[in-house]
């Protein structure tokens, strides 16, 4: 359909063809009074049809975006209104008494007097963790005591992950890949023992640590934070008996903003549904109840808000293809289909995508999934191709860029579960 400027020129090209006066101003006033009205008309009905078609296939899936970040413990804002610590006990340094530290130590033989996040390239990281290296560290208890700390890759933030994953399975929500670089990046440390002449009653903090190389990459006192919460809320009413006599439904009227999403992590909800702003769950209990109830935060970012480092969002583009693709279900089939997803995620200004190839499954790949925690269990792994994506830097964090790499084809695996999907840079 031709757009109103270019439909107007056309008529002027018309009018300047007609030679005759009388007949250019009957053909004027025809094609003001009836053609354009009648264009402007269809157009208008036309717009209100586009409209109408893309609030049919609208889905939610903004209020489960799920945004991570990483700051530093100084700047931690408990008062904001999205960003929360994926893990309260960060947001504090970690003190315990030496005889509570000689208690966990012989109990599950290790403590986790800290934790250290590396700036740096995943394979450096992976290469780190997967060291078993044991190095030196300074302990504080009344004075300085050096001690040996075992460090390894932390698993606490990551399986917060999969167990977000299980809610979203749970509660019939699709799935999206969290774009979640930094938390590959955590490193806890470890130590077996205190010296004997610490008194049990004195205050252990862990002063410093020795990472070689790695020391101006590493950051102390970080604390990791996602959009995600935990609260429990009281069902309105009474329990209403559902139609097969076997389960009773309980209403949850949420009061906190329509712009966040909702999942019931409660074991005995059995089915969950949303309607405006109310919850509805299925369950066998008849009495009302404390629901456990997880909050995806939605809402704008503040002109206030700081970030150690860039926050990092899973949310496509809104766009009649993307609603029409995730309302038909549609596969992608052509290179140009596939280019189109990467970029539908926005991250052009950090990672450049260049092509793909079917490649022999040889040799260690250069990224790692975010999607770990999910488990292809009918697939012939021994199998698979490797379906490769290429990468070009673009942004200035080149540390990232693997990570970027790996979310992407994480992202991509879910439309090709025949290959192994792998990110490379050039």
């Amino acid at each position: 359909m031709l757009d109103m400027e270019a439909m107007k020129e056309m008529i002027r090209r018309e009018i300047q063809s007609i030679s005759t006066l009388e007949e250019r101003v009957a053909f004027k006033d025809l094609m003001e009074g009836v053609f354009i009205s009648l264009y402007e008309t269809n157009l208008s009905m036309y717009r209100k049809l586009e409209e109408r078609i893309m609030n049919d296939l609208a889905y939610d899936a903004g209020r489960y975006l799920i945004r991570t970040g990483i700051v530093e413990r100084a700047c931690y804002d408990w008062s904001h209104h999205q960003m929360s610590a994926m893990q309260e006990e960060d947001t504090k340094p970690r003190i315990l008494s030496a005889g509570e530290i000689r208690e966990e130590i012989s109990r599950s033989g290790r403590y986790r007097a800290g934790s250290v996040f590396l700036r740096c390239d995943s394979i450096e990281v992976s290469g780190l963790a997967a060291s078993g290296m044991e190095e030196d560290a300074v302990i504080k208890a009344g004075r300085e005591y050096p001690v040996k700390v075992h460090v390894q890759r932390s698993r606490r933030y990551l399986d917060q992950i999969g167990s977000l994953y299980r809610l979203f399975i749970k509660n019939g929500i699709p799935w999206v890949t969290v774009n979640a670089p930094y938390l590959f990046k955590m490193l806890d440390l470890y130590i077996s023992s205190l010296p004997e002449e610490i008194a049990d009653e004195e205050a252990v903090i862990l002063a410093g640590v020795e990472l070689g190389a790695y020391n101006k990459l590493a950051y102390h006192d970080m604390v990791p934070i996602w959009n995600v919460g935990y609260r429990k809320v009281e069902s309105v009413g009474f329990p209403v008996p559902c139609a097969d006599r076997r389960g009773y439904e309980h209403v949850v009227s949420l009061d906190d903003g329509a712009e966040h999403g909702y999942l019931v992590a409660d074991e005995e909800a059995q089915e969950v549904r949303r309607v405006g702003e109310k919850l509805y769950i299925m369950g066998r209990d008849g009495r009302a109840k404390r629901w456990d109830i997880c909050t995806i935060r939605g809402g704008r970012e503040r002109r206030t808000d700081r970030y150690s480092f860039p926050v990092m969002e899973n949310l496509r583009r809104d766009t009649f293809c993307e609603r029409f693709q995730k309302n038909s279900g549609r596969p992608v089939r052509t290179r140009g289909e596939l280019e189109r997803y990467i970029r539908g995620f926005g991250l052009e200004d950090q990672i450049g995508y260049a092509g793909c190839s079917i490649e022999e499954e040889t040799g260690e790949a250069e990224t790692y999934s975010m999607n770990f925690f999910i488990e292809d269990e009918i697939r012939d792994k021994e199998r698979r191709k490797r379906l490769v994506l290429t990468f070009r830097q673009v942004g200035a964090e080149k540390w990232l860029l693997r990570d970027l790499a790996g979310f992407l084809a994480s992202s991509v695996q879910e439309f090709f579960p025949e290959y192994h999907c792998m990110g490379r840079l050039l």
